[in-house]
């Protein structure tokens, strides 16, 4: 299953017994099960969609919900923010935006792609990005795909024309709300950091600088992957990631069973060192070890790159298909979450230093 999307929700109807086995015990379950469904109707959370393990539920796709960014583990809710719609090639499609209180216009943007089967409130209370933007002042949204992300893999083809939704959610934002167009920056976890890929090669000169978590290029797309310039990207891995090991292999899990193969993390990459022209790569930096959790993070700065284009490589030696210090529950499946860094702080203070118009 996907860490950072959805897992299989039993249906209601799979609960009930068939009606000539009804007993008074039956219809007492039957009555406890249709006062869930009621309370699910009327915006009460029950359940867990996504990942499964410790912790409140995130609702249902569109709807707010989760656990409160900071809580780790505390069941409350999360306001991903305002919820608007966007037509785009004449489908409705939608997202949240969040940006600080009494912030100032030009604001940078930050957009979150969600992994595969989840939605905006779950990765929002996953990462804690509005809690970064509170204090560091940017704003975020969060699109919701049709499903899965049209990442580049065939089976997703299917799913939309998001890199057209990626940059009509860009215009509408600048329009609406005034955020800067130099500063906008584009992050995702699993089937959402193969739609970061995807955005980098298709959109770069839309977006400023990239962070990707829990991906690797589909191997049907790397060759077709031409960006318009050489780019800032940040790419963070765990080396004990279930579900897109970092050898490369056909993608495990999800409710879909969309699979799909990926490349081997180092053949990514190398096409970035490649497309921003930097040279070999640097013995790595290993961070200092925050907390005894069975990880380790080492850090490869990539040097001489071309201009305005950086590439970074996040690898958390122990670590799993997690967010680096990811703000709710984690299921043991998925393997370790690091805690030596703050994953969303990390990924901003690598975005502020690029803009469009060059590095800041």
């Amino acid at each position: 299953m996907d860490r950072f999307g959805d897992h299989s929700t039993t249906r209601v109807r799979a609960l009930l017994p068939p009606p000539r086995a009804m007993s008074f015990r039956t219809i007492g379950l039957t009555i406890t099960v249709l006062a869930l469904v009621a309370c699910t109707a009327t915006g009460v959370q029950v359940g867990h969609r996504g990942m499964g393990g410790r912790g409140g539920g995130y609702g249902q796709h569109g709807q707010r919900g989760g656990q409160a960014p900071g809580a780790r583990g505390a069941a409350s809710n999360v306001d991903a923010g305002e919820h608007r719609t966007l037509v785009v090639n004449g489908v409705t499609r939608d997202y949240y935006f969040h940006r600080p209180a009494n912030a100032s216009a030009s604001l940078p943007l930050v957009i979150v792609y969600h992994g595969g089967g989840g939605d905006a409130s779950k990765i929002a209370a996953q990462t804690g990005f509005n809690e970064v933007a509170d204090r560091n002042g940017f704003a975020v949204v969060y699109p919701n795909a049709i499903d899965h992300w049209n990442d580049g893999r065939d089976s997703t083809a299917g799913f939309g024309d998001d890199t057209r939704f990626t940059s009509e959610l860009i215009n509408e934002l600048a329009t609406r709300d005034g955020i800067d167009r130099a500063r906008v920056y584009a992050t995702g976890a699993s089937n959402g950091g193969m739609m970061t890929l995807r955005a980098a090669c298709e959109r770069a000169n839309e977006i400023a600088a990239f962070a990707v978590v829990a991906a690797s290029f589909p191997d049907t797309y790397m060759s077709r992957c031409k960006p318009a310039r050489s780019v800032p990207i940040m790419i963070i891995h765990g080396t004990q990631d279930p579900l897109v090991p970092e050898q490369g292999a056909t993608v495990q899990g999800g409710t879909r069973r969309l699979g799909g193969t990926i490349t081997p993390l180092k053949d990514t990459l190398d096409f970035w060192r490649r497309t921003d022209r930097c040279q070999a790569a640097p013995s790595p930096q290993t961070l200092p070890d925050k907390s005894n959790d069975g990880t380790s993070v080492q850090v490869s700065d990539y040097q001489g790159c071309a201009t305005n284009s950086k590439l970074v490589f996040v690898n958390v030696t122990g670590g799993g298909h997690t967010w680096p210090d990811e703000r709710i529950a984690t299921n043991p499946k998925a393997g370790r979450v690091t805690h030596d860094i703050d994953g969303t702080q990390y990924v901003w203070d690598f975005f502020k230093n690029y803009s469009l118009s060059g590095s800041r």
